[in-house]
């Protein structure tokens, strides 16, 4: 706007400008030049607005709303059609094909959820097709990472069933692994890479491996049963304790009161006795309850465990 502003006083000053000069005899210099600069001036707006204002890309400006306007028909066709392929499931249930087209319908659409419902649907009559695994694990992770963890894993296992030594799908599940921030899955996938016979070229995954298993960073999960459960809420303070054969010092200590003991439980970095000690590789689970909130000599041994691989175990179930 501004630059057809400027060119508009200019052209009105060049009328008035050449009116006054044919009642004059003669242009001196200084007029010559006043016209020169303000011919150049209107020559530089006149580039500059065409520059910016589009003119020169319209061919490019009109293809891409066209493609965009084509695009929005599609998204409406495809909105229309989705009741349509619904009704026609509903009556052919077993239609993989249709289950599989009515998840990229609504993907599309960018209805997530019931994309994801369309694609396990699908997988429930055919697992075997890897795209189709790879796109419902990708709907699955936008929707939510942490809750669809069991999906998500299960449908990497049956990708990774199908071609046991592409380390491409072990990479997405690292990928994941590493975006849910779970170290112990992460430690998990790098141990599978190392112990598959088909996979040849696994060195750095093994020194990972190896950093990880020394870095200290463990998480290791206690799940109690009800009958153990009941008979350990008996004591006001139940301990948790991590301890190796040949040390009087516990390697790691979690305490509860007995209102607060959850039936599923992990012990990590967090409860360590000695902040920088290293992960010892076997260690007991021993379980002493009190009814003190301190530890003490009196305190009752519920529980002790056999030897634990405390860097392969990441789960431990109590009767």
């Amino acid at each position: 706007m501004i630059y057809i502003l400027i060119t508009l006083i200019i052209s009105i000053y060049l009328i008035f400008f050449f009116k006054n000069l044919g009642e004059g005899s003669s242009v001196n210099y200084r007029d010559k030049k006043l016209i020169s600069i303000i011919i150049i001036i209107l020559f530089l707006i006149t580039s500059i607005f065409l520059k910016d204002s589009g003119i020169i890309n319209y061919k490019e400006y009109s293809s891409i709303l066209d493609k965009h306007h084509e695009i929005r028909k599609n998204i409406l066709t495809i909105k229309k059609n989705i009741p349509i392929l619904s009704e026609k499931l509903k009556n052919e249930p077993d239609y993989y094909q249709g289950w599989v087209m009515l998840a990229k319908s609504y993907i599309i659409t960018d209805d997530l959820l019931d994309a994801s419902y369309a694609y396990e649907r699908a997988l429930s009559l055919k697992n075997t097709d890897p795209i189709i695994l790879e796109e419902t694990i990708s709907v699955l992770r936008r929707l939510d990472p942490k809750a669809n963890r069991d999906k998500i894993l299960t449908h990497f296992d049956q990708l990774i069933s199908l071609d046991v030594a592409n380390l491409n799908i072990y990479n997405m599940k690292l990928n994941y692994s590493i975006d849910i921030n779970d170290a112990d899955l992460t430690k998990k996938i790098l141990k599978n890479i190392v112990d598959n016979p088909k996979i040849k070229s696994k060195e750095q995954y093994l020194v990972a491996l190896k950093q990880m298993e020394n870095s200290g960073v463990f998480d290791f999960k206690i799940r109690i049963q009800k009958a153990a459960y009941d008979s350990m809420v008996e004591y006001n303070y139940l301990y948790f304790i991590l301890k190796e054969d040949n040390s009087k010092v516990p390697f790691a200590v979690k305490k509860y009161k007995n209102k607060d003991l959850p039936d599923y439980l992990s012990i990590n970095a967090t409860n360590k006795m000695i902040k920088n000690s290293s992960m010892p590789k076997e260690v007991r689970l021993y379980i002493k309850g009190s009814d003190k909130p301190s530890v003490s000599k009196d305190m009752t041994e519920i529980y002790e465990s056999d030897i634990i691989d405390l860097p392969s175990s990441s789960e431990h179930v109590i009767n």
